[in-house]
């Protein structure tokens, strides 16, 4: 069975992670990216390996897993370091991707991929969501959800694609925008009613 592959992104605070529990609370299937990516680095595992391989020992703790702070230190120490530590690990991500779906053996599976826009993954799937809110709310979010300063929130939010290019996927997929400006409930009837829509797909 080949399942409907459904890439579910939106910035930073916008709600893609309460959308992706509503999904699931209605029962439909739904792999976290992050999750796998943090799964491919566990220890004993190729990713780890090659990771350490490059960077060395300093990047774990003293139990052999993945210190993720030194990992990041490697990225300020150097920007060059992204580009490798993508290409060691989004090949890997993205098979143990394909693996899980296969499992779930399902003809439909929301996948939340925060970075879809900037590492360019939509021709991997058939649909996008977007869950999308104005800035303003994002950055009153962002502040409130990390506690930390406007500079800092606003640094975050400017690091990810702009909402522009979110809304822009429309011309690469079909594409559901939810808009998430208002009330909790509100969105968990927007996130129903899409549900409903994309199973009878």
């Amino acid at each position: 069975m080949t399942a409907l592959k459904i890439a579910l992104t939106g910035g930073i605070a916008c709600g893609k992670s309460s959308v992706s529990q509503i999904f699931k609370k209605l029962g439909m299937l739904v792999i976290d990216l992050d999750v796998i990516a943090r799964e491919v680095v566990m220890p004993n595992t190729k990713g780890l390996g090659e990771l350490v391989s490059n960077f060395g020992n300093t990047i774990l703790n003293s139990d052999k897993s993945l210190n993720r702070e030194a990992l990041r230190q490697q990225l300020f120490d150097n920007p060059d370091n992204q580009k490798l530590i993508e290409e060691i690990l989004h090949p890997k991500i993205l098979e143990k991707m394909q693996m899980d779906i296969e499992k779930l053996n399902a003809h439909l599976v929301v996948v939340e991929v925060p970075l879809l826009v900037e590492q360019n993954l939509s021709p991997l799937f058939d649909r996008a969501i977007v869950v999308d809110c104005n800035e303003k709310n994002q950055l009153k979010r962002l502040i409130r959800r990390k506690n930390m300063d406007k500079i800092l929130a606003q640094k975050m939010i400017s690091a990810q694609a702009s909402r522009e290019q979110r809304l822009a996927l429309v011309k690469k997929l079909p594409t559901d925008i939810l808009e998430n400006n208002s009330e909790i409930f509100e969105i968990e009837q927007k996130v129903q009613d899409l549900a409903k829509k994309l199973l009878d797909l």
